[in-house]
């Protein structure tokens, strides 16, 4: 089972829509950009890989919907996190040439898991590292980015962290 059919069954997402079948959102890619630019469409290639317009490659690491053990209503954060060895060559993936990334991944992914499982979430908070580390544990070692984005209307909404 693909990880993306495991965290289906495991939150009860629809597993009979893959992610590149999500619809592409109409909104904006940050609110502080003067050109208004719809994210391109991502899909999460058969290894569980996705190519994010970075050039970044990443695979999900973890979802968790927050408080944990709440249920579907009750969530009110949804975090996705992923993992790239890549970005451990800051000179090539530093934050600058994937800060653009985060959107993308709010939008075709935090919000279809927010849609179907989380109906009433109010942040979705992305996290790439370039290894897999605990949630909530420190690991210098490690290359981590972190964005938080609140959601208005469907749409995804840089808040800046």
């Amino acid at each position: 089972m693909g990880l993306w059919a495991l965290t289906c069954a495991t939150i009860g997402l629809g597993c009979e829509d893959s992610p590149e079948t999500f619809a592409e959102p109409e909104n904006e890619l940050r609110a502080d950009q003067a050109e208004a630019t719809a994210p391109v469409p991502l899909s999460m290639a058969e290894d569980g890989t996705i190519t994010l317009p970075s050039g970044l490659v990443l695979r999900q690491h973890e979802l968790r919907l927050e408080p944990q053990g709440a249920v579907s209503h009750g969530v009110h954060t949804v975090r996705l996190r992923y993992v790239s060895e890549q970005l451990g060559d800051s000179a090539a993936f530093g934050f600058e040439r994937i800060e653009q990334d985060f959107s993308h991944l709010c939008h075709q992914f935090g919000l279809a898991v927010q849609g179907r499982s989380a109906p009433n979430a109010e942040q979705i908070i992305i996290s790439m590292a370039s290894a897999p580390t605990a949630f909530g544990e420190t690991a210098p070692e490690v290359v981590q980015y972190f964005d938080s984005f609140r959601i208005e209307d469907d749409r995804c909404i840089w808040e800046g962290l």
